[in-house]
């Protein structure tokens, strides 16, 4: 009863004062463009006379603004080795005289540029293929990213053997990189 007498004493004041008085209530609101971008930059003048080691291979940028953040895949087509590119071949797989240049270990680390997402762990360091069509390595940084992730560069890093028994010619080894928004868990 208290409630309706202070209603009815409010909307007669509005009434006085301005004729008519009416209460709405808005929500403004916008909205902000998701974004999940990676480019990739690869290394063409890689020396396979010597031994590599820890070698820059490829540098990956990556945009993600989701809240459940990101999983980079890298796959790696010829699984983890340089494949001579011939007459006889493409470089895709191992055919006529074939010489290759297996990679030994391989790294993701953070190139230095870029911002990471809060809440999110930079790549640490070594990891190992798994076997797949093609073998791939999956980093996932984390579960959730309270800011964007934006400009943020990593290195795929190679290392191997110097061999003097390889044929002349060019190696190459094909790496996609993708980028899959993340599933918060």
């Amino acid at each position: 009863m208290k409630v309706l007498k202070v209603i009815s004493v409010a909307s007669a004041i509005c009434l006085a004062f301005a004729g008519i008085c009416l209460a709405d209530t808005v929500y403004p609101t916008g909205t902000v463009t998701p974004i999940n971008t990676v480019s990739s930059s690869a290394v063409t003048t890689l020396d396979f006379d010597s031994a590599g080691a820890n070698v820059v291979i490829d540098t990956i940028t990556i945009n993600n603004n989701y809240e459940w953040a990101f999983n980079l895949t890298l796959a790696f087509t010829n699984g983890g080795n340089f494949y001579r590119v011939s007459a006889s071949g493409d470089g895709t797989t191992c055919t006529g005289s074939c010489s290759q240049v297996p990679i030994t270990t391989l790294q993701l680390v953070p190139h230095g540029s870029g911002t990471l997402g809060t809440g999110l762990t930079p790549p640490s360091g070594t990891f190992t293929l798994t076997p797949g069509t093609p073998p791939y390595y999956t980093w996932s940084p984390g579960t959730t990213q309270t800011t964007a992730t934006v400009g943020y560069q990593v290195d795929v890093l190679a290392t191997w053997a110097q061999d003097s028994s390889r044929l002349e010619g060019t190696y190459k080894e094909t790496l996609t990189a993708t980028l899959t928004v993340g599933d918060g868990s």
